[in-house]
């Protein structure tokens, strides 16, 4: 009796210690969300120019700030950079349906109301429209992560993957840049550039003002001869270990 008993508690830690293997999606919507995101997921030559580079400029409006509990996109906007200049003929906007009430803050300050996304798609149908989109191309977003967070949240679940995009963050640029600057908002960063932040608090105005943000970035980056893909990434981890290095108090 006690040998069977404890073979019964061996057997089911065994299956308690066995992994849980992630679950294989197989309806068409996740095998083409697959499709578009590995094409995205390739590295990219470090020797490569940053003008002959393809950049994606992203940014989401959302109904909150926590992903995890229950907070849902409510709209996507994107413009291309290519040439080191915002591409206004190539752009991304699509209102999504949340699923759930909007708060009244977030309507007021985006000036999305529920009566807009009723009739939109899900994120799941807008996320295929966006993916074509934005293809192989070098992400760039301030607060990047914010949005990807809320984007391959529901692309695990559609889909079992991420984006994988090579990315830049303005706001990582813009610390390594200016390193003694008091703010690194959005709002600050435009008002140093001179930018004045028209249709600022929508998806598609904050993402133009942040691909505008980068080519004024680009311009700077030339001078100072960083002009490929592995000359910004090096500089940014320079200036990233230097702040860390000054941010360690001495004995």
């Amino acid at each position: 009796m006690h040998r069977k008993w404890l073979q019964a508690i061996r057997k089911g830690v065994n299956a308690w210690a066995t992994p849980v293997r992630p679950k294989t999606y197989h309806y068409p919507e996740a095998v083409r969300m697959r499709e578009c995101l590995a094409r995205g997921s390739g590295k990219l030559d470090p020797d490569t120019p940053l003008h002959k580079l393809r950049f994606v400029v992203l940014d989401t409006e959302t109904t909150g700030f926590a992903p995890y509990g229950g907070d849902e996109v409510i709209e996507i906007g994107a413009v291309t950079v290519e040439n080191g200049r915002p591409h206004p003929e190539q752009i991304f906007r699509r209102l999504v349906n949340p699923g759930r009430a909007i708060p009244i803050e977030v309507c007021a300050l985006t000036g999305i109301t529920p009566e807009q996304v009723a009739e939109a798609d899900d994120l799941c149908t807008v996320l295929l429209e966006f993916l074509p989109f934005l293809d192989d191309a070098c992400l760039i977003g301030h607060h990047l992560g914010f949005d990807l967070e809320f984007l391959n949240l529901k692309l695990r679940r559609f889909c079992g993957q991420t984006i994988r995009n090579p990315g830049f963050d303005t706001l990582n640029v813009a610390k390594a840049l200016y390193p003694h600057l008091g703010s690194y908002s959005l709002d600050a960063l435009l008002s140093a550039h001179g930018i004045e932040p028209a249709g600022r608090h929508t998806a598609l105005g904050d993402a133009w003002l942040t691909a505008r943000l980068f080519s004024m970035q680009l311009e700077l980056l030339d001078v100072m001869r960083i002009k490929t893909l592995g000359e910004l990434q090096a500089f940014l981890k320079l200036r990233e270990d230097h702040s860390m290095a000054l941010s360690v108090p001495s004995c």
